[in-house]
């Protein structure tokens, strides 16, 4: 099993200076300090031998929240700082791009830091604020009933455009949302066209001097892993297996995860692809450490449950906690961090305790819930964003602790 570290891009401030020095995403010298822990962390996650090391892709964070809008940028300061690990966006928000450029990016990535890849996961984009404003379009959110299917057909339709640019020497795609070329039935007197027919793609511009189809360079040196994030949709989990992608979950309890496991699997073995249980999957835990259990759950609800009751539950992420004895007809909110904090432990998404009882929690995700083996282990971590942690103190036995009292006995 290997493991990646999903971490936070989220402005180190406490409460009063998330306040007066609003908005802090944009106070340049802490920013400055979130980069500098940020790549502390790639630093230390490299040194512990973590296998992968990713980032969420959001925009118009100004409360310095998941303030980061371009981590392959940045992962390619971090691969030149660092010898091995490799590196994953998570996701990129490929809606809200021109898949063609993305595609071009990911594919110079490549080229330039050989190896350092692990995959890139995409994902379909949910917040209204930064999604409308840079697609200039009200219907491209996910997990909105109002717009929730034509995004989906656009992230099928820009995903099949990149991997079209990753594998084809030239090609013509005529879609519903995308074409090219532009359009798709040809571009016409094409300057180059002696030069082209000469020495572009075969089929690139035909004998009247009409391109007809477009070859995207560079071709990436190995061709990325595409990995496909999922909370809710078992129509996700079937897509992924079916395009052969990497499926990662993030679900609220483990009768639900070992279900889009099998479906994933069954689905896969249905389309040719001869997976076992937890291959070609992903399942993305919360960890927390404590010398007692009482201080490993301390640190959770300052980071997890901090940051899930007052960010990620106006988005509806704590819905998958919810149980038969919530209402039903209120939206679902404990009322505090430390409440959705053990519901996060019951629910099996929180590994919480000391080493040897975070190594047994452990034990029961990379057997899928029994009887599997998981091919990915994402360890989402907020320890970065503490305040009070200024010279990592906390974050770093967060994650040394891991990586030598856990992550061995996994490998």
């Amino acid at each position: 099993m290997k493991t990646l570290l999903m971490s936070t891009a989220a402005v180190p401030v406490t409460a009063e200076e998330r306040r007066y020095r609003r908005p802090v995403a944009r106070d340049v010298e802490l920013y400055q300090q979130m980069l500098r822990k940020y790549e502390d962390t790639a630093r230390l996650a490299d040194e512990l031998g973590f296998d992968g090391f990713g980032s969420t892709e959001h925009h118009l964070q100004t409360e310095g929240g998941e303030s980061m809008p371009n981590p392959l940028l940045v992962y390619a300061k971090l691969a030149a700082v660092t010898s091995k690990i490799q590196f994953m966006p998570m996701s990129i928000v490929v809606t809200s791009h021109d898949p063609i450029r993305v595609a071009e990016d990911l594919a110079l990535f490549t080229h330039m830091f050989p190896g350092r890849l692990a995959g890139v996961q995409f994902a379909r984009g949910y917040q209204t604020r930064w999604m409308q404003t840079l697609t200039q379009s009200e219907n491209i959110v996910a997990l909105n009933p109002a717009s929730d299917q034509r995004n989906r057909a656009r992230f099928d339709e820009y995903l099949s455009v990149v991997e079209k640019a990753w594998t084809q020497d030239s090609f013509n795609h005529r879609g519903e949302f995308y074409q090219a070329p532009f359009p798709a039935d040809g571009i016409r007197d094409w300057a180059l066209a002696d030069w082209t027919r000469a020495y572009g793609g075969s089929g690139e511009v035909d004998a009247d001097g009409t391109v007809r189809e477009i070859g995207v360079i560079p071709k990436p040196l190995h061709r990325p892993t595409v990995f496909i994030p999922n909370t809710f949709s078992p129509q996700t989990a079937i897509d992924s297996a079916r395009h052969g992608r990497t499926l990662v979950l993030a679900s609220g309890n483990r009768e639900r995860a070992r279900e889009i496991a099998e479906l994933y699997r069954d689905t896969a073995r249905e389309a040719g692809h001869d997976l076992h249980l937890g291959q070609n999957f992903g399942i993305l835990v919360k960890i927390a450490f404590g010398e007692t259990f009482e201080e490993a759950f301390d640190y959770a609800a300052r980071t997890y449950g901090f940051w899930y009751h007052n960010f990620f539950q106006k988005f509806g992420f704590t819905e998958v906690f919810r149980t038969a004895a919530d209402d039903p007809n209120r939206p679902f909110d404990l009322g505090d961090a430390r409440a959705l904090t053990q519901r996060m432990i019951e629910s099996g998404q929180l590994l919480c305790g000391t080493a040897d009882q975070v190594r047994d929690q452990i034990a029961e995700v990379a057997s899928v819930y029994g009887g599997g083996a998981l091919d990915w282990l994402i360890y989402e971590t907020w320890g970065q964003s503490l305040p009070d942690d200024e010279r990592g103190d906390i974050h770093r036995y967060q994650l040394s602790t891991y990586a030598k009292e856990v992550m061995a006995a996994f490998r």
